[in-house]
């Protein structure tokens, strides 16, 4: 699906395309509503670059204790 906004619209924002997208992409990520992967995508920065800008505006990061159990049972089992 493409998401279309019109020009006016972007204008009234003072921002650019780009800004905007990455605007939308960073509110997005806050809310829970989209991974580090789909607001790389979403900006066209990829996932890496995009932590980068989250890191830059101090948004902290949605990897929970959770998160950390699945990476370490993965590890564990990479190394076996």
């Amino acid at each position: 699906m493409l998401l279309e906004l019109d020009d006016q619209i972007i204008q009234s924002t003072g921002l650019s395309q780009e800004e905007l997208r990455v605007e939308l992409a960073v509110q997005l990520y806050e809310q829970g509503k989209i991974t580090v992967g789909q607001g790389g995508r979403m900006t066209g920065m990829g996932s890496i670059q995009f932590q980068h800008e989250l890191g830059k505006r101090q948004v902290a990061s949605a990897y929970d204790r959770d998160d950390l159990d699945s990476d370490l049972q993965t590890l564990s089992k990479l190394f076996q």
